[in-house]
């Protein structure tokens, strides 16, 4: 493994920006120093331009593959990660098939063997059986996904019993719960009515999916993890109330993404059915307390939610066939960065959203943090690079953005993963360095 020394780069010490040079060794973070090393590094990556931030770590992937390969594949779907500065992310278990044991969890890790450019961990769904959860944290699962709105079902989650069932399984592995917190039953009530009377728009879409929904789901499930003592990770939060019901809430945690940060329902007038997600983009006046709240960091993880599809699945006319979610590898790292260039955020506040907390939430040890001894994933980012965001330009096989055209300030110029360069100046490595992970906890 070639050493590297990152050559008088900044770095964010105490809040503040100050300059130092960083060897690299052995995949990890060997030395940093404010006098530069006498050794002789394999490589030399002058950066006095350039911003040090340990690399981020994206808690909520979809990254497809086995049957939905047309969709994305590991090797797509990480190549945008790297280019987006993202040297670890975590894949959902909603895969065809899904991962709901580990000998499914076995196949993907597989597969994804030696095709990856940044590190993957993997999510398992929740099962009530006991001997099966322990199997897969054994095998490696970093969480169980739990989804009310019942998009993956291994269980009926409205049935009370069988929930707890689950959940105390999860308690007895020490497992992590990630949750999709919307009531799938209240859903399904409106949309049914809507395709009876023949009504399939995008505002019909968004009345299926009201605030309400997500409220009464993080309310509940919050309620009966918190009797129950399981760790709890609430996924895609968009609504202020029910991030204060997290904060209410001990062993608990959540995310949002940067469309539901940075955009608002206006996004559906402008792309249409391409920025249809679950759940959905929302009013202004939601979005911008969400903001303030991720400010704060009342909200603790930045996660992309990264769903691509084709854009056949995506411009079906009617609403209830499109497919729902949006890419946001290769979109988020830059749009926050531009938040930051405009005084809106803190470079710190970035860097513990988007690195550090997820590395504590997941359990995913010596990471987070550019510190000597921790694992040698790096983003060197540049500050004042101008980029314009045109999807047909990504790596992932999803072409499109509810954030096309938006002009961004800042992005990765290089990202290193283990110790290696994957991403450097627009183009990814010719060999993949990626690893599979697995949790501490």
């Amino acid at each position: 493994m070639p050493s590297i020394l990152i050559e008088s780069v900044k770095l964010i010490v105490h809040d503040e920006l100050t300059t130092a040079h960083l060897l690299l060794e052995d995949g990890v973070i060997k030395r940093i120093t404010k006098i530069k090393p006498s050794i002789r590094a394999d490589e030399t990556i002058p950066a006095s331009r350039l911003i040090a931030l340990p690399g981020l770590i994206d808690a909520h992937v979809h990254l497809r593959d086995m049957e939905l390969a047309y969709k994305e594949t590991f090797q797509t779907g990480t190549q945008a990660a790297a280019a987006g500065g993202y040297t670890t992310v975590i894949d959902m278990p909603n895969t065809q098939p899904p991962t709901t044991n580990a000998a499914r969890l076995t196949e993907k890790m597989a597969r994804a063997q030696e095709r990856i450019f940044s590190n993957i961990a993997f999510q398992c769904a929740l099962v009530p059986e006991l001997g099966e959860m322990l199997k897969m944290k054994q095998q490696g699962a970093v969480a169980f996904k739990l989804y009310l709105n019942k998009s993956l079902e291994t269980f009926n989650s409205s049935d009370e019993p069988r929930l707890r069932l689950a959940l105390q399984a999860a308690k007895l592995s020490n497992a992590l719960v990630t949750i999709h917190a919307e009531d799938g039953d209240a859903i399904r009530k409106v949309q049914t009515k809507c395709m009876a009377s023949g009504r399939f728009t995008i505002k019909d879409f968004l009345r299926a999916h009201p605030p309400s929904v997500e409220v009464a789901a993080v309310k509940s499930i919050l309620k009966l993890c918190n009797s129950l003592n399981v760790r709890t990770h609430i996924c895609h939060i968009t609504i202020p109330q029910a991030v204060r019901l997290v904060c209410a809430s001990r062993n608990s945690t959540c995310e949002a993404t940067a469309h539901h940060l940075l955009l608002d329902d206006s996004a559906s007038k402008r792309h249409g059915t391409r920025a249809i997600c679950v759940p959905p983009i929302r009013r202004g006046e939601y979005r911008r307390e969400l903001w303030n709240l991720f400010v704060k960091g009342k909200v603790d993880v930045l996660a992309s939610d990264h769903a691509p599809h084709t854009l056949h699945e995506k411009l079906a006319e009617n609403v209830w066939k499109a497919a729902s979610g949006v890419p946001g590898l290769e979109t988020s790292l830059q749009i926050m960065l531009t938040q930051v260039s405009k005084g809106r955020l803190s470079l710190s506040r970035l860097i513990q959203a988007g690195s550090t907390l997820p590395a504590m939430v997941f359990g995913l040890g010596r990471k987070g943090r550019l510190q000597t001894g921790y694992d040698a994933d790096i983003v060197l980012i540049d500050p004042k690079a101008r980029n314009t965001i045109e999807a047909a330009n990504f790596l992932s096989k999803a072409k499109y953005s509810p954030f096309e055209g938006m002009k961004c300030r800042g992005k990765a110029v290089y990202t290193i993963v283990n110790g290696n360069i994957a991403y450097r100046d627009g183009k990814v490595a010719d060999t993949p360095v990626g690893r599979i992970l697995r949790s501490d906890n």
